[in-house]
């Protein structure tokens, strides 16, 4: 590997450091360049002409990515991972020592150790640019920082906005870095060079005093917490009120992170890095930072993918986009081109509908602009990029059409060849069908090779997995292309075969139905959500069912029926519930009661539920009757090639239902419960209640080889 760092003069008295990691489109630490780092600093130290000195990436859109995580999957060892944080500590420290200011310039993405790096500099500057992001997202691997991020970022900013930064993981644009005191002045992209040149040049020349007296927190409340124990006690007891409610326990890492500003915020800076790096090492051995970690993996490798066997298959870019359908699935779809600055034209059958669509993407864009995630510049060019029309035109020059139309075969079908006549040859043509075959759709096309199938999961805006479904007549080139879009949308994507339910509905449907056949054995619709909850889902099956509209989960349910009939708990509640116009959360009531946003037990739900056997299962057995099911349909998945690698179904199971990131998703726990105990028991719930339990023949085989799903497939 050649020299990760350049160093040069500039008019003698201001130095400049460049970070470009050879051969790699990131900077990142690894123990080489961290090796280099410190024997350029130990140098650096040396030269007293220096005035000032300018750290900065000619990497596009990044400064520095961080650690290199492929040094941290093995590392079990307490005393090496103390040393290893103690290390990164020691370096930064160097730079925070240099006998003159240090400046970071940052235009793209800083994450972790290089937000950690830029916080031991004198001075932060933050391009303008839309790819400048600053973050310490170790949370999310089940760490924290440990570079002494813990440390300096509270020391820098005050408790409340470190502790936001920190436990969250969450990324801040320049705009936001600023506003919270990190980034001391925001600068041009267009002029990176120049800006923080002149900047380095005001510092020498002692013009930048206001840039590190806006730091600190303003306001009277703020101050008074801050400036004494017991309203640091109060920060401390909140945050960790918040970090339980959102974690409900099951993720350690904020509460170490937590730890270690408290511990340390007081004390000399040395002595909490110390502290620090202590806590550090309780987390990293543990299960659910390698779980945490294989799924950053997942998703890093998702990036460099295409959909295909194929790495050299040509993909188009999409440039238009039209949506059939305005209501909240095509208003949401609509809002999502239009927010990744690609036109949209929608489509329904009179104007009030396409009205729909708009107030779907305002509600949502509105949301952005209260968080200040856009301004209201951006609110209004986003909303303006949405056209609407109730018929064809404008059709012909798009190079994608998405249809979320009602769930009816035959009217898609009718649709679809009326399509047809009125857009280009090769424009690509999606369904966001839920549950309907696409094959079975594509029958109603000339050319059925540019149709495919692409299932957002609702809502929109927030659910992160795209099903690219692949229909026997979608070429190679129509899925790398739709993969590929879902990827410039913000989506995680998986590819999956044309299947009744495709992968996430096919493995949902048996879990959830199955709650309804513990509601019929006398189960308590807080028992089942709260048993789940505790195994790690984001919410219950019942309230799920909820969120997600019961009419649309009765008929999902039953057209899924069709051919999973016998591995499906039969009950007529949902039945009940829908005719009675109780459809979940989208008009108030359901399961639960909602008033404001607030869900509420509702008493007169037990009308809707007939007893038909009493059982008193513990919250172990409760979880076995849902969850394993599961894994039994993913094991027919896989050998129906529905998915091809188990982690499609664990990516697909974690970013489309929030199936326990900790737990490292679906098939990862089933390896870890043990396959032999999951078919055992599988085999004797079949005895005990019904033969949907059965286990499959391949869920045997795979017990019988003696290996998990990850060997085995």
């Amino acid at each position: 590997m050649g020299s990760a760092f350049h160093f040069q003069t500039i008019e003698d008295t201001i130095g400049v450091l460049t970070f470009d990691l050879p051969n790699e489109k990131l900077n990142k630490f690894s123990t080489p360049v961290r090796e280099e780092l410190i024997k350029i600093l130990d140098e650096l130290s040396q030269k007293r002409e220096l005035k000032c000195l300018l750290i900065r990436s000619t990497k596009k859109g990044n400064f520095i990515a961080g650690a290199d995580i492929k040094e941290i999957v093995d590392l079990y060892d307490q005393d090496v991972a103390y040393s290893e944080s103690r290390k990164g500590q020691i370096m930064f420290n160097r730079i925070a020592e240099l006998p003159y200011p240090t400046i970071a310039v940052i235009n793209g993405t800083c994450m972790g150790g290089g937000t950690e790096l830029s916080l031991a500099c004198s001075y932060r500057l933050a391009s303008d640019n839309p790819e400048t992001k600053i973050a310490l997202p170790e949370i999310n691997i089940g760490l924290f920082p440990a570079w002494g991020g813990t440390q300096r970022l509270p020391r820098l900013i005050g408790l409340q906005r470190s502790l936001d930064v920190i436990l969250t993981g969450r990324n801040l644009n320049g705009e936001r870095a600023y506003r919270y005191g990190i980034v001391d002045k925001i600068i041009p992209k267009e002029l990176v060079e120049e800006a923080s040149l002149q900047f380095a040049k005001d510092v020498i020349n002692g013009k930048n005093v206001l840039a590190r007296s806006r730091r600190k927190q303003r306001g009277l409340l703020p101050v008074l917490l801050e400036k004494n124990p017991l309203g640091r006690a109060i920060i401390y007891h909140q945050a960790k009120k918040t970090v339980l409610k959102k974690t409900k326990g099951h993720y350690p890492a904020p509460l170490k992170a937590l730890q270690s500003v408290k511990k340390g915020y007081k004390k000399q800076l040395n002595k909490g890095l110390d502290i620090e790096a202590k806590l550090f090492t309780k987390l990293i051995g543990t299960s659910i930072s390698k779980n945490l970690i294989k799924i950053f993996f997942w998703t890093t490798a998702v990036k460099k993918e295409n959909g295909t066997n194929n790495p050299d298959i040509s993909i188009k870019e999409i440039k238009k986009a039209a949506t059939l359908g305005a209501g909240v699935m095509g208003g949401g779809i609509a809002q999502l081109f239009a927010s990744n600055n690609i036109p949209v034209r929608v489509k329904d059958i009179n104007f009030d509908a396409v009205a729909k669509a708009y107030q779907q993407a305002a509600h949502v864009l509105k949301g952005n602009l209260k968080r200040r995630r856009i301004t209201a510049l951006e609110y209004n060019h986003t909303l303006g990029r949405i056209t609407g029309t109730i018929d064809y035109k404008g059709l012909k020059n798009v190079d994608i059409v998405v249809e979320a139309i009602v769930e009816d075969l035959e009217i898609k079908k009718k649709v679809f060849a009326e399509l047809e006549q009125y857009i280009a040859n090769d424009t690509i043509v999606v369904s966001n069908t839920s549950s309907l075959q696409i094959n079975a759709m594509a029958v109603a096309f000339k050319y059925p090779q540019r149709f495919v199938g692409m299932h957002f999961f609702n809502p929109v805006h927030r659910m992160p997995l795209v099903e690219v479904v692949r229909g026997k007549e979608s070429t190679d080139e129509v899925i790398a292309t739709t993969f590929q879009l879902a990827k410039v949308l913000g989506k995680t994507p998986i590819v999956v075969n044309d299947g009744p339910g495709f992968l996430v509905n096919r493995l949902l449907v048996p879990y959830m139905v199955e709650a309804l056949s513990l509601l019929e054995e006398g189960h308590t619709i807080q028992i089942i959500d709260k048993a789940m909850e505790k195994f790690g889902m984001p919410m219950g099956p019942i309230e799920l069912f909820d969120e997600v509209g019961l009419d649309v989960a009765y008929k999902v349910a039953k057209i899924l029926a069709v051919s999973m009939g016998d591995r499906m708990a039969e009950s007529d509640i949902l039945h009940k519930l829908v005719q009675d116009n109780r459809f979940g959360k989208k008009n108030g009531v359901g399961f639960y009661r909602y008033r404001n946003r607030k869900k509420l037990n509702d008493p007169h739900i037990r009308d809707y539920i007939t007893v038909k056997k009493e059982t008193r299962l513990s919250q172990q057995v409760l979880v076995a009757r849902m969850v394993y099911p599961m894994i039994n349909e993913a094991a027919r998945c896989l050998q129906e090639n529905v998915v091809s690698r188990p982690q499609d179904v664990d990516v697909g199971m974690i970013f489309g239902t929030g199936f326990a990131p900790f737990r490292g998703g679906l098939l990862t726990f089933a390896d870890v419960e043990g396959i032999s105990k999951i078919s055992d028991t599988l085999e004797s719930f079949s005895q005990e209640y019904d033969q949907r339990f059965a286990p499959a023949p391949i869920l045997k085989e795979i017990n019988q080889s003696g290996k998990g799903f990850y060997q085995f497939f």
